[in-house]
């Protein structure tokens, strides 16, 4: 239940701007579980992102259908609709793809904009969850410790992470031919880097051994057409991915 209870935060900063203005963006292919299970979302950990340079993400959403409510027990979600969001980092935008959120289908929330401080904001997030009691009844939902961003000077090794698997938003982004996507590894093993375009389809694919240190792919995307493709950076047992953006 924890993390369905992330899955109502992680849907709450999406629809933050309650605007009919929806974002433009695509759920991950390489993301949704072929088994379409309820209250998953991806990635799991967001990129870090930096000062004056753009942080453009796209997170992808299956809604839970069920939540544990006080007094209620376990409910079944009809929807779910925000009501307001605070401590958001100065500079970043979150936007949906949808004003309601129904269990049971994949949606993506866009995370776009260019960073003006540093700094790790914990995001203080109220919605409310339409649950299936006598009729139908709205229940508010706080939540202020799941979703955390963090904004650094400049993008680099992480210390908290000590020396482990680490991917790094790719610069530029977006690009028009050539874009770098940093990452460091810990010990010598074989690394993948595999590009989608919105419908799955593998447009790219590179691997090779490299040895403990930080690398970069340089992926030239001067043959695509312009649009939103998608990456995963596979490394031993662990992937990462992300959102790289070929304009015109």
């Amino acid at each position: 239940m924890k993390n369905k209870a992330k899955i109502l935060a992680l849907l709450a900063v999406g629809m933050i701007t309650g605007s009919a203005l929806y974002g433009q963006c695509t759920p991950d292919p390489a993301c949704v579980d072929n088994d379409d299970k309820p209250g998953q979302f991806c990635p799991l950990d967001l990129p870090k992102g930096a000062i004056n340079v753009l942080y453009d993400e796209t997170v992808t959403v299956i809604p839970p259908g069920t939540f544990a409510v006080a007094d209620l027990g376990v409910v079944t979600i009809l929807y779910i609709k925000i009501d307001s969001v605070e401590n958001m980092p100065a500079g970043i935008d979150y936007t949906p793809n949808a004003d309601i959120f129904y269990p049971g289908t994949a949606y993506c929330i866009q995370l776009n904009g260019t960073p003006t401080e540093a700094g790790k904001d914990t995001l203080a997030i109220y919605i409310t969850a339409m649950v299936d009691f006598l009729g139908g009844i709205e229940v508010p939902v706080v939540d202020d410790t799941s979703i955390v961003i963090t904004i650094e000077e400049t993008l680099g090794i992480d210390p908290e992470k000590g020396s482990g698997f680490q991917v790094f938003q790719n610069v530029p982004n977006p690009f028009s031919e050539l874009t770098r996507l940093d990452y460091y590894v810990p010990y010598n093993d074989r690394i993948e880097l595999n590009v989608y375009n919105v419908l799955g389809v593998l447009v790219h694919h590179e691997s090779e051994v490299v040895p403990p240190g930080e690398h970069s792919f340089r992926f030239d995307g001067k043959g695509l057409q312009p649009g939103t493709y998608f990456y995963r950076v596979a490394y031993s047992e662990t992937s990462v991915s992300g959102k790289l953006v070929k304009s015109r």
